[in-house]
């Protein structure tokens, strides 16, 4: 039986960040062009704006929810569920980027890393895991 939701997140790959950022990546790689820069180098460069293209035309659906008894999680490649009962820790690392990364660890010692494509806003998330009582352990600016 699962519990009622107390934090639920879900992101889409086609949004208005997406879609300007691909707007912006093509009016810049477009006046390259104009300006004389040799198509080959255009062309590499083009590919840095794959990934968002990618999101754009297919238009991956990431879902996240958080409950009193389980963790849920599904984007493209995974689908997963944990009781809060098997996870001893979250580790939550703060990238040099700004970007945050979460990380299970759970009573056996394994670690289960979550998707960063699944992830809700960092405040929320930490916001509902405080409610929870579940410990959280901090490391900042980290590198990889």
């Amino acid at each position: 039986m699962t519990a009622e939701p107390i934090l639920t997140h879900r992101a889409q790959g086609r949004n208005a960040r997406s879609i300007t950022v691909l707007i912006l990546a093509v009016m810049a790689l477009g006046g390259m062009l104009l300006a004389g820069t040799h198509w080959a180098i255009v062309a590499f460069l083009s590919l840095f704006a794959l990934p968002t293209l990618v999101d754009v035309l297919f238009n991956p659906v990431a879902n996240f929810a958080l409950s009193e008894a389980e963790v849920r999680w599904k984007n493209a490649t995974q689908e997963a569920e944990i009781e809060l009962g098997q996870i001893k820790s979250i580790q939550i690392a703060t990238r040099l980027n700004v970007a945050f990364r979460m990380t299970f660890v759970m009573q056996d010692g394994a670690k289960v890393r979550i998707p960063q494509d699944v992830l809700p806003p960092r405040a929320d998330l930490e916001a509902a895991l405080q409610t929870l009582g579940v410990a959280v352990e901090h490391d900042r600016l980290r590198l990889i």
